[in-house]
């Protein structure tokens, strides 16, 4: 074991969908699996790399307790921790999870946990990595392209973006892309299908059953489960309307439910008729369309009934249960890492999961309130 230290090659960021603690520990892994920190190696002390990293001694001991308990590092108290490296024999091979920024971070976080720990319980060497694209539209492949000189590594990729793919087939490496649109070009990597518009069916079922005449759809561009085809194909009529899209600047959620407000107040201040059924596409859009609603005196389901896209465990905060358009992250992360895992292990023909959202039940839109009803639909307040 060396007495000396090396400088951090990486920085933290505050702005990044990671939690501070999942990024000093990545940086670590990834300065171990790159080979800037071989085997004998010290990593700072607690102090002085909460320090060098600007955070607190909480998070540099989260981030260093998840490198011993993966066994990529022996703390020495006082002195630093001795890295014991990715090529222990204690690993059976190597899995990098590739990220492309301004993504669904809630999905990417909980999916990339349980890969990771799914992964390192059966001794696989886990790290991340984000793929940022610059003002031109393009993605950084750098750290991408160094990373796969790595032999035998397999690459994950979460809501694939194509030359990401292809550039990880050019160099060989297995692969498996979560992707959106699984008609795009990923080159040799087995493409596992994460399908948000499974559901619409249902929802379509559900509004000629209700007699649903009238549908408000609210959200933005990018905006999960576009329902409006579906319904206008069952000869529902669909009002599709996109609020502005996040200032970032503002953060995220406040920025989605501020234009969601604003867009109702503009919407009842011009004496717009209610719909039968408002569907919100964002599950911070609907929390806050639920709250005018409320304060504007819209009773809910009784003057209009309302369904949310949502992720499990995000659903809208309401008086009653939100009926739903639900995506299950937590399952999507079991099913991802058990195909992983197959491919891993070489079985025969595994299963390929296709990770699909369901129609949750709710009070907003029972089952049943029957037949729409004959009534006053204006605005409130």
């Amino acid at each position: 074991m060396v007495s000396k230290t090396k400088p951090i090659p990486f920085s933290l960021s505050r702005s990044d969908k990671m939690s501070l603690t999942n990024q000093a520990a990545e940086g670590f892994r990834s300065a171990i699996a790159s080979g800037y920190y071989r085997r004998g190696d010290l990593l700072p002390p607690l102090t002085a790399m909460a320090s060098s990293l600007g955070v607190s001694l909480i998070v540099a001991r989260g981030a260093l307790k998840r490198l011993a308990d993966e066994g990529l590092v022996l703390p020495h108290p006082g002195v630093g921790s001795e890295v014991l490296g990715p090529e222990t024999p204690m690993w059976l091979g190597r899995v990098l999870f590739v990220v492309p920024d301004r993504n669904d971070s809630y999905q990417v976080n909980v999916v990339g946990d349980i890969l990771r720990r799914r992964l390192l319980a059966a001794r696989y060497f886990f790290s991340q990595i984000t793929v940022v694209r610059g003002r031109e539209g393009l993605y950084d492949l750098h750290q991408l392209e160094q990373r796969l000189k790595d032999p035998g590594l397999m690459v994950v990729q979460m809501f694939g973006v194509p030359e990401v793919a292809r550039a990880v087939s050019a160099a060989g490496a297995r692969s498996v892309v979560v992707a959106r649109d699984s008609s795009l070009d990923y080159g040799k990597s087995n493409v596992v299908r994460f399908s948000s518009d499974t559901c619409i069916p249902a929802l379509v079922e559900r509004c000629l059953a209700a007699g649903v005449k009238k549908v408000l759809q609210i959200g933005f561009e990018y905006g999960f489960a576009d329902a409006s085809h579906a319904l206008a194909e069952a000869g529902v009529s669909v009002e599709t309307v996109y609020v502005p899209a996040p200032n970032m600047e503002e953060g995220l959620i406040a920025s989605v439910k501020g234009a969601t407000i604003g867009f109702f107040k503009r919407y009842f201040a011009r004496g717009m008729p209610l719909p039968d059924l408002i569907y919100f596409t964002d599950d911070h859009a609907a929390e806050a369309g639920l709250l005018y609603l409320a304060v504007a005196g819209v009773e809910v389901p009784d003057d209009v009934r309302v369904v949310a896209w949502s992720n499990k465990g995000l659903a809208p905060v309401y008086v009653k249960d939100v009926s739903r358009l639900e995506m299950d992250p937590y399952a999507n992360g079991e099913r991802l890492s058990d195909y992983v895992l197959a491919l891993l292990r070489g079985d025969d023909a595994p299963v390929r999961p296709e990770l699909a959202a369901a129609f949750v039940d709710g009070e907003t839109f029972p089952q049943n309130l029957g037949s729409t009803k004959t009534k006053q639909k204006s605005k409130r307040g």
